[in-house]
C-alpha cells in the first residue's frame, strides 16, 4: 500500500488542477475561434450562408467564452474581449452622415408589405402622398386589395396596375413621376425575375430595376434567391446612366451573394435594421436584419437614408433621397 504525504497530493492536486485548466482555455478558445469562423465564412453553402447572415448575434456570443475565460487566463480573455469589441464596432457601424440635404431631385420609399397586411390604405396615404415622396415601391403587395389603387391610377403613373402587368413578384410601382419605359422580365420559374422602369424626372432619365427574390426558407428557395441576383447583377452592367436597383435582397451586405456595389443604402447609411422576427424588437440592431436594400450608379448622389416602421409588417420601410449631377 503507498501513502502519499500531505505535499505529494497537494502537488498531484496541483497538477490536476493546472491540466483541467489548459483543457479549459483550449476548449473555450477553441468555442470563441468557432463563433468567429462562423460569423465570418463565406462559404457556397445554404446553411453557412444562413448562420453568417447572423454574423452581428455571434460576435455578441463570442463575449461569452471570452468572459468565461477569465477564470483560467485574464491575459487571453482580456485579448479577446478587445477582439470582440473591435469587431462589434465594425460591424454595427453608426449613421455616416447625419447632415441632410435639402435641394435633392427624387424622393424614393420602398417596403415589404406583407401580403395580409390590411392596412395598405393607411401606408400609401403616410408615406406617398402625405411623406411627399416621389416614388413609393410596395413589396409582397397583395392582389386581392387592387382596389386600393383605384383613385390613385387617375392621379399618379401606376405599374403593377393594369391587368396585363399584374403585380408581377408582388411588385407595385406608385409615382408621382412619369414612367416612360416599362419591362417585366422572368426566368423559366414564371414567379421568379425582376421589373425594369425608367422614369422621366427634368430631362434626366432615372433607370431603375426591381427585385423581391424568395425568402430563402429551403434549400431551393435559397438556389432561387441567388439566381435572382445574379441576374440582376449582369443586368447592372448593362444600365446606362442614372440608374437605381431596389428591392427587398433577401440577404445580407456581408453574404457572398450580395450584389456589391460602391454605392448603397447600407454603406450610406452605416448599419440598419429592415426586418427582425418581433417588431417590438427591431430597433434592436443585434436582433434584427439589413435585407431592404437600394444600389446607384456613381453620378447619382444619396441622402438622407433611413429606416421607418410600418404597420401590419415585419420590415420598415426604408426611404432616401437622390439627386442627379447632370440636368
Amino acid at each position: 500500500m503507498i501513502v502519499l504525504s500531505i505535499s505529494q497530493q497537494g502537488t498531484i492536486y496541483a497538477t490536476i488542477n493546472n491540466q483541467r485548466g489548459s483543457a479549459m482555455r483550449l476548449i473555450l478558445l477553441i468555442i470563441y475561434l468557432l463563433i468567429l469562423f462562423l460569423a465570418f465564412n463565406q462559404f457556397d453553402n445554404y446553411l453557412f450562408d444562413l448562420v453568417a447572415a447572423l454574423r452581428g448575434l455571434l460576435i455578441v456570443c463570442s463575449f461569452l467564452p471570452a468572459f468565461f475565460l477569465l477564470w483560467w487566463s485574464k491575459k487571453l480573455s482580456i485579448s479577446l474581449i478587445v477582439l470582440s469589441i473591435s469587431l462589434v464596432l465594425f460591424h454595427f457601424k453608426s449613421y455616416s452622415s447625419a447632415e441632410e440635404i435639402q435641394n435633392t431631385d427624387i424622393k424614393v420609399a420602398q417596403v415589404n408589405l406583407q401580403y395580409s397586411n390590411p392596412n395598405l390604405a393607411n401606408i400609401i396615404t403616410s408615406k406617398f402622398i402625405n411623406a411627399q415622396n416621389d416614388i413609393l415601391v410596395l413589396f409582397e403587395f397583395n392582389d386581392t386589395q387592387r382596389h386600393v389603387l383605384d383613385e390613385l391610377n387617375t392621379k399618379y403613373h401606376l405599374f403593377g396596375y393594369a391587368e396585363v402587368e399584374g403585380a408581377p413578384f408582388g411588385i407595385i410601382v406608385i409615382s408621382k413621376i412619369p414612367i416612360v419605359q416599362r419591362q417585366i422580365k422572368r426566368f423559366d420559374n414564371p414567379k421568379l425575375g425582376y421589373v425594369k422602369l425608367s422614369f422621366l424626372h427634368n430631362n434626366v432619365m432615372l433607370n431603375s430595376v426591381f427585385l423581391h427574390p424568395p425568402s430563402p426558407r429551403t434549400q431551393s428557395l435559397w438556389s432561387q434567391r441567388n439566381l435572382v441576383l445574379r441576374e440582376v447583377a449582369k443586368e447592372i452592367k448593362k444600365l446606362k446612366g442614372n440608374w437605381l436597383v431596389a428591392g427587398d435582397f433577401n440577404t445580407v451586405p456581408w453574404s457572398r451573394y450580395f450584389i456589391n456595389n460602391k454605392s448603397s443604402c447600407f454603406k450610406r447609411a452605416g448599419f440598419y435594421t429592415s426586418w427582425s422576427l418581433k417588431n417590438q424588437l427591431s430597433d434592436l440592431k443585434v436582433l434584427g436584419l439589413p435585407i431592404d436594400h437600394c444600389l446607384l450608379s456613381e453620378d447619382v448622389s444619396l441622402s438622407n437614408v433611413g429606416v421607418n416602421s410600418v404597420n401590419g409588417s415585419d420590415h420598415k420601410l426604408l426611404h432616401y433621397e437622390l439627386t442627379f449631377s447632370t440636368h
